[in-house]
């Protein structure tokens, strides 16, 4: 049974189709990345599963069930949380405050101890290594995104949404992030992974699934991710045409162009190739040796 399933789903914000019919299923206890880049429709999507938007059209079921989700209560109800971008903390309450504050325990009179129990269990459970009584305005940007990560735990989140929850890391602290998602999924947790970053995709997701204009345009399944399983990747994420680009080290990668023409970039490895580098014929447009680059409007 499928832990998720989006048929149809539409919202507009005025003229302007941000979802267009997408479908969109996770499998449960994976780690489903939603790729695409920015303005595809990705949050938006995710937004509406959360119940901070409203779909125009479609239906959503959770676990088979047909859901109607009005707002993020109803959404924990089902058992979905959600990390945002910008991270709904507040600074100067102590982390084990920020994760109790509207789920406290004990009935009428707060019970302290017995949420710090809790808390502090689901801590050794998952690694997350946070001193509960540290104030967050003292916290890094990674702790704080681990301290967001617990509060949905907490709330009986099944359903974990991530909403580019690397774009403010450190390359160590994208480690130990991974760590924990892993973790989770072990633990049994869903996990959508929002991002457009190809690397970190390829190395965590148990399948993909590609939005490209408010459109689902591919969804794979990519246990082990070879090099060839990249390029087809960046070869539907860019919708590139025509054969691929040798470099001078024999390595086969597809590249972008910018709205001069020249190319940006190495989708395939990160590269950026200055206009006018990279050996062979100068061609018209100012850059070298990449015939088969097709511009990308």
């Amino acid at each position: 049974m499928d832990a998720i399933k989006m048929q149809g789903i539409v919202k507009c914000f005025g003229p302007v189709r941000a979802n267009d019919g997408i479908d969109f299923t996770v499998e449960q206890q994976e780690i489903h990345c939603l790729l695409g880049e920015n303005g595809t429709g990705k949050s938006t999507l995710m937004n509406i599963l959360f119940g901070l938007y409203h779909p125009d059209e479609g239906e959503i079921f959770i676990h088979g069930k047909k859901a109607a989700i009005a707002n993020p209560n109803d959404a924990y109800a089902l058992g979905i949380g959600m990390v945002h971008q910008h991270f709904m903390l507040v600074n100067q309450l102590t982390v084990l405050e920020n994760i109790i504050i509207g789920k406290e325990q004990g009935g009428l009179f707060l019970d302290p101890k017995k949420c710090e129990e809790k808390v502090s269990e689901l801590i050794n459970r998952f690694g997350f290594q946070i001193d509960l009584h540290e104030k967050v305005v003292n916290l890094s940007v990674g702790m704080r995104q681990r301290v967001e990560i617990l509060k949905t735990v907490y709330r009986g989140a099944d359903i974990i949404i991530l909403d580019e929850p690397t774009a403010v890391l450190t390359p160590q602290e994208v480690e130990e992030l991974f760590k924990i998602l892993r973790q989770l999924k072990k633990d049994g947790k869903t996990i959508i992974f929002i991002t457009h970053k190809l690397n970190e995709t390829m190395s965590l997701s148990d399948r993909i699934t590609v939005i490209r204009k408010g459109n689902v345009f591919r969804g794979s399944g990519f246990g082990d991710c070879r090099s060839a399983d990249r390029m087809g990747v960046c070869a539907v994420l860019f919708k590139m045409e025509g054969a691929p680009v040798r470099s001078r080290r024999g390595r086969e990668s597809f590249c972008q162009r910018d709205y001069r023409g020249f190319i940006k970039g190495n989708l395939a490895y990160g590269r950026h190739v200055r206009p006018g580098k990279g050996g062979g014929k100068r061609n018209g447009s100012g850059d070298r040796g990449y015939p088969h680059c097709r511009r990308i409007l």
